[in-house]
Parts: C-alpha cells; structure tokens; sequence
C-alpha cells in the first residue's frame, strides 16, 4: 500500500511540535490517520505540556536543546485497532502521547517533571502511565483531556 500524505505535516502546534510528529504513524504509514480540527486543538493543548517538560528537562538534566521524542501521539479508529490500542484510548481524540525515553531513568525524570508542573499550576491530566511491553522497551503514556481528567497514575505491564 501507498505511505497518506497530509498535507499539513509541517504546521506547528507549538513552538518544537508539529502536526506531523504528532500524527505520524511508523508501524502503518498506510493508514489515514488525519485528525479532526477537535483533535488538533486537543493536541495543542497537550503540547503545551511537552513544552513545559522539554524546557525543565532540558534546564535541569539536558546537555543543550535535547528534543522530547514522541512515538504517538493521535490515532485515527482505522491505525488504533491496527496497532491493537483499546477502543476508549484518549489517543483517539488527540489527546494522549507516547514519550519515547531512553530509558527508566528518563522516564522517572520526565514523570516527575509533569506531576510537579500539575501540583504547581494546578492544571489536571488524565494518564500519566509508565508502560513496558514483553520485549522490555519503556515509553511514557500522557494524557490530558479538554475536561473531566481523572489523575491516574500507573505502571502498565504489556
């Protein structure tokens, strides 16, 4: 099958994000997977957080300008049950990531940076969860929704 093309890949939802690192799809590029104008405002709000993360992490622990790198972020209902993603997943509304990390370590340290950055600006999310699958790989699961967020914090063991 022929690689979808969307044509706004290169808009910025903030200022080191764009529409297409947030949309893309390594595993299906095949797949449509162009989000709604909803699910764009959901993932600009969302970037909102990476910002605050990119610039934390990179005040306290970078070496430079070190990008935060996103696995997933929307998926569209065609890749999310290609991918096996749970039929209520907030990535379905733009309104989750999956934070590539370069290991546990990272991982805490991005986690830690969110919780605070909660706590401080009184801001809720939805999911904060540290996810590992059988091969032993480990990403981050954030999820921030336009209301109604529950907090939840979990490890999740695939």
């Amino acid at each position: 099958m022929e690689e979808i093309i969307q044509l706004n890949s290169g808009a910025k939802l903030s200022p080191h994000f764009t529409l297409g690192e947030m949309t893309k799809s390594s595993s299906h590029p095949e797949v449509y997977n162009i989000p709604s104008h909803e699910a764009i405002a959901n993932l600009t709000n969302l970037t909102k957080w990476l910002e605050v993360l990119r610039k934390r992490y990179n005040a306290k622990y970078g070496v430079g300008e070190e990008p935060i790198r996103i696995n997933s972020g929307y998926r569209s209902p065609q890749l999310n049950k290609k991918i096996g993603g749970v039929a209520t997943s907030n990535h379905l509304t733009g309104c989750a990531v999956d934070i590539r990390v370069l290991g546990m370590e990272q991982l805490l340290r991005y986690a830690t940076i969110l919780l605070d950055y909660a706590d401080e600006s009184r801001l809720d999310f939805d999911e904060l969860l540290i996810e590992k699958n059988r091969y032993g790989a480990v990403w981050l699961h954030f999820a921030v929704r336009p209301s109604n967020n529950r907090r939840k914090v979990n490890f999740i063991n695939a």
